[in-house]
């Protein structure tokens, strides 16, 4: 049998061993780095041009939890201590290999270590080959104690493999040159997709922040999709009001379309639509002085010009074609819009009657010259002959009384005798 100082010391080397595996560290998940982001810089070279490539290495890791337990030597007490340790990536080197680029300056050496979650931006300087393509140089990081990375960077040598494989939608608009206020407006818009990818669900919104400008076509449009190369047209239309200000007043088109992906994509196209007043002059009054013209009276003919459009009349011209002497032609300049000016004409009644002429206007605005005519008549009376022609009448009523007593009464006297 075992005396009693056998049991002891077995009862000891089994604690022993006991503490000594009851110390388990936890395993930690080793470091790890990816290239979250990068950019080639131009996007695409010419042969033998310089660019630069920049890329960002990322840690990954989190952190580590380590758990140590032990026990004091007295059945049933024992403790355990957790730790959360930091898991580090150690970057020894990060470097670019070309394959076919040349690298100018491309090897990093020691960078150090990277925190969980940190990042760092790493730039190359290369040099593009002479012959045009798409080329892959490589990063090559390398991780103390921990998988290294090699991540290939496309680099375009002036290839047409540039066009990113999704939806491009490009807008093409279609106004006239300008619109007068109070009048009505088409515009045509067409949509292209010049992508590789089909758009879905695309809806057209017609935004028009200027109360001046309403739409007279729906204002919301939807084309359920526009494959690669594929076109759509929308034809609008819109009314102004007489009141609109004059100059550029944006319509937005808020486009808004459904990638292959789900994502969705918005963009705003402007319609500028160019709001141009027109001068338009008309007749409000017609006057002479003095107001009754008899032959051979000098007078002046007063016609007031007024402009009735949303533009000035700039270097307004009058000119009459009356056949008698005087001024035939007044200067009369700008008159602005809703306002009128008198045109004078200094003239000699040398006939009577009803006398035709022509008014001929001449004038501009920012569509360029113009010039109206209108058929006009005067009215020029012979002298004031009432006089005469009451004292012809007496004469008459005296000739017919000495005519009656001469022959009525003087024979009854020669009879009577």
């Amino acid at each position: 049998m075992p005396t009693s100082v056998q049991f002891y010391r077995f009862l000891f080397a089994v604690l022993i061993l006991f503490l000594l595996v009851s110390i388990i560290p936890a395993t930690a998940s080793e470091p790890s780095v990816i290239v979250s982001d990068y950019k080639v810089t131009p996007s695409v070279l010419l042969p033998g041009e310089q660019g630069i490539v920049s890329v960002t290495v990322k840690n990954t890791a989190g952190q580590a939890t380590i758990s140590q337990s032990y026990s004091s030597g007295t059945a049933g007490n024992s403790a355990t201590t957790t730790t959360n340790v930091d898991i580090n990536a150690p970057i020894d080197s990060v470097i670019m290999v070309g394959n076919g680029v040349d690298v100018i300056s491309g090897g990093y050496n020691r960078v150090g270590e990277l925190g969980p979650g940190q990042s760092i931006p790493i730039t190359f300087l290369i040099q593009a080959p002479d012959q045009p393509g798409v080329y892959f140089p490589e990063v090559w990081i390398r991780v103390s104690d921990a998988t290294s990375l090699k991540f290939p960077i496309p680099v375009n040598v002036n290839s047409e493999v540039q066009i990113q494989k999704k939806p491009q939608v490009t807008v093409d608009k279609q106004l006239p040159p300008s619109v007068m206020p109070g009048n009505d407006f088409n515009a045509v818009v067409s949509l292209a997709n010049d992508g590789q990818l089909s758009a879905s669900n695309l809806q057209v919104t017609v935004n028009t922040s200027n109360p001046s400008i309403s739409p007279k076509t729906p204002g919301t449009y939807h084309i359920e999709k526009l494959g690669p190369g594929e076109q759509k047209t929308l034809n609008m239309e819109f009314s102004t009001d007489k009141k609109s200000p004059l100059g550029i007043s944006p319509v937005n088109l808020v486009i808004d379309y459904q990638n292959p992906d789900g994502s969705f994509t918005r963009q705003v196209e402007t319609l500028g639509v160019n709001i141009r007043g027109q001068a338009q002059l008309d007749i409000s009054q017609i006057t002479t002085d003095p107001a009754r013209i008899n032959k051979g009276d000098q007078f002046t003919l007063y016609i007031r010009v007024e402009n009735t459009g949303t533009d000035d009349a700039k270097s307004v011209n009058a000119k009459i074609d009356l056949p008698l002497p005087g001024t035939k032609e007044a200067f009369v300049g700008k008159i602005e819009p809703n306002n009128d000016a008198p045109a004078p004409f200094n003239l000699q009644a040398d006939r009577s009657g009803d006398i035709p002429y022509i008014l001929t206007l001449e004038y501009t605005d920012d569509y360029g010259p113009h010039q109206s005519q209108q058929q006009l008549h005067l009215n020029v009376y012979n002298k004031d002959s009432t006089p005469v022609i009451i004292g012809a009448i007496i004469l008459l009523i005296l000739a017919g009384g000495f005519t009656y007593w001469f022959l009525v009464f003087r024979k009854k006297e020669t009879a009577n005798v």
